[in-house]
């Protein structure tokens, strides 16, 4: 996986701006979420953190990107013990789509661990 985004990565930095085609973005910032996204994934949440600040353009994508991007930094957050900061990027992803928030899963989730009464964030 990391040499797709590697490859990707490549693609994207020769592209050198942002596109959306056909209804498809592509480019530096979304290779910047995508790598994100990866590390998440992979419980690297500190490097998630340090890829997500430096993700340029992020108003750039849709709507529905954003938001997963700001539900990757809470998840990478609460992984951190950073509850504060972690509700924060839930509610910007809320603001930024609040149809997509409703329905995704982890999200929900990621609100339910925040809320569950002990105070402590289990996702």
């Amino acid at each position: 996986m990391r040499e797709f985004l590697a490859l990707s990565g490549a693609a994207a930095a020769r592209i050198g701006s942002d596109r959306l085609d056909y209804a498809t973005p592509f480019g530096p910032t979304n290779m910047g979420v995508a790598k994100v996204n990866f590390q998440v994934e992979m419980g690297d949440s500190a490097e998630a953190l340090r890829t997500a600040r430096t993700i340029p353009e992020l108003h750039t994508l849709p709507p529905t990107w954003r938001a997963r991007f700001h539900v990757d930094r809470a998840l990478a957050l609460a992984d951190l013990n950073k509850e504060d900061v972690a509700l924060s990027a839930l509610l910007t992803a809320e603001r930024t789509a609040p149809e997509w928030m409703r329905y995704h899963s982890t999200s929900r989730r990621l609100v339910a661990a925040a809320t569950n009464g002990s105070g402590a964030w289990t996702t």
